[in-house]
């Protein structure tokens, strides 16, 4: 593995933006901000381009692209993207990415909708150099699996460009047109509420995620918009990620599964209050949520429900909750985060433990198999990338996924937008869609922001 040193810049967009020109660029993104106390979960960012292989899904199977050569293979895309990331020697490293595969899957990979996507289900790149930034060093790497001859024939021109201070990315404008809050979209959820509630009372489920979407109109480069984005939003699983025809702007506050050395950890969110607007009512909002049963009871189940999709994947006795209802802070709002770890038992690995456990319960609901089939009934839209994941599978063994929530998908001139909430019992439709409302708050302000 070649690993060289390259200067540090503590706003990793510089990176970015020296690499953007590559095919499918991405950036995995901590949103690491010096102001903040250290965070473990904001040390690391990523950037890598070109890869030297994809798996793109397409009906029946998946298309594999060895650099310019496409061959469709009819198999299922978790067992090629398994098959090809073990042809590649395991490299020994402390880095959280070595050079491996980084893709997303949409949250209808693993349903029977019959919903028409933007976007296809499943696309992952295995990428052979990459840019690793560690905040907490101040150091920034740029590392080479040496998998792909390509890479020799780039390796100068990349260290004399990241080496270099100035500016390669020209700006250009972003402008959003459209509302996004419209009178129908309270309507449709009540509606919606209305009937998910009696699927609660009947006994179906315990808890329903329920979700609405938005579109709004827009012109020019959504980097621009990830960019202003990043800035408010301060989460720590954000990300952008450029594809052929579309972006993926994910602004995640959650972590769904990794595993380090056997290691594995998720945690889910489940309870949310807003940001208040003095001090006073901030404090308030804290601590309503801080002792609302409902909240708990609702990160409860998901806790209970994560439990059982870890141990298909963990050792037997291993899993532990070694955190219930800890309180985190985001700009725009207060979350209940729990986290559940375990072992990662012999013959499993960690292909196995994300797609097994896919998508994660806290954004379908419990039992997770009938939440989503009560889901799909009731939503008019496809979630696509939204309450999916973006997965990155190191060739260190090193594992990691978020969930995408607080995500955006661009495509031809038209800005997606998603947002969600669990729905139990006890749940009152005004405050849930106002909850909805809440989560959207960032990604509105940024919208805004971009007003024409």
């Amino acid at each position: 593995m070649l690993q060289i040193n390259i200067p540090y810049h503590p706003n990793s967009t510089f990176y970015y933006e020296k690499v953007r020109h590559f095919d499918w660029p991405l950036f995995i993104d901590s949103c690491f901000q010096a102001s903040l106390p250290q965070n473990p979960l904001v040390r690391y960012d990523i950037i890598a381009a070109q890869p030297f292989k994809k798996i793109i899904e397409q009906d029946g199977g998946a298309n594999l692209y060895n650099n310019d050569e496409v061959t469709f293979i009819a198999t299922d895309p978790v067992k090629l993207l398994k098959k090809e990331m073990a042809s590649f020697k395991v490299v020994d490293s402390e880095l959280p990415f070595t050079g491996g595969a980084i893709g997303y899957v949409s949250y209808e990979r693993n349903t029977i909708s019959k919903k028409k996507n933007l976007i296809p289900k499943f696309m992952f790149g295995i990428y052979d150099w990459a840019i690793v930034v560690d905040h907490f060093l101040s150091k920034a790497f740029l590392i080479s699996s040496e998998n792909d001859v390509n890479t020799k024939l780039l390796w100068q021109d990349l260290l004399k460009s990241l080496n270099e201070n100035n500016q390669t990315y020209d700006q250009e404008f972003f402008l959003c047109k459209g509302n996004l809050f419209k009178e129908d979209h309270y309507k449709d959820y009540t509606k919606n509420f209305a009937n998910v509630k009696n699927y609660l009372i009947n006994g179906d489920c315990y808890q329903v995620n329920l979700s609405l979407k938005w579109q709004v109109e827009t012109e020019g480069d959504s980097w621009n918009l990830y960019k202003k984005f990043r800035s408010i939003n301060q989460s720590p699983f954000m990300a952008f990620m450029a594809y052929d025809d579309f972006e993926i702007l994910s602004g995640s506050p959650e972590r769904f599964i990794t595993c380090n050395n056997s290691h594995v950890t998720t945690r889910p969110i489940k309870g949310t209050k807003p940001r208040g607007n003095s001090i006073a009512e901030d404090k308030k909002n804290k601590d309503i949520l801080i002792n609302s049963q409902k909240d708990q009871s609702e990160n409860l189940m998901i806790v209970d429900l994560l439990r059982n999709d870890l141990g298909i994947n963990c050792e037997t006795g291993s899993i532990l909750v070694d955190e219930l209802f800890k309180l985190e802070i985001y700009p725009n709002v207060y979350h209940l985060v729990s986290t559940i770890s375990g072992k990662l038992k012999q013959g499993s690995t960690n292909f196995d433990l994300f797609f097994d456990a896919f998508p994660g319960g806290s954004i379908t609901g419990a039992p997770k198999k009938r939440a989503m089939q009560i889901i799909d009934e009731l939503e008019a839209h496809a979630r696509d990338f939204y309450c999916g994941s973006i997965a990155i599978f190191s060739f260190n063994n090193n594992f990691d996924s978020n969930i995408g929530i607080r995500s955006m998908l661009h495509k031809e001139n038209m800005l997606h937008v998603y947002s969600g909430g669990g729905l139990t019992i006890a749940s009152d439709v005004d405050d849930e869609f106002k909850e909805i409302q809440d989560k959207l708050g960032n990604i509105q302000k940024t919208i805004e922001f971009f007003r024409g």
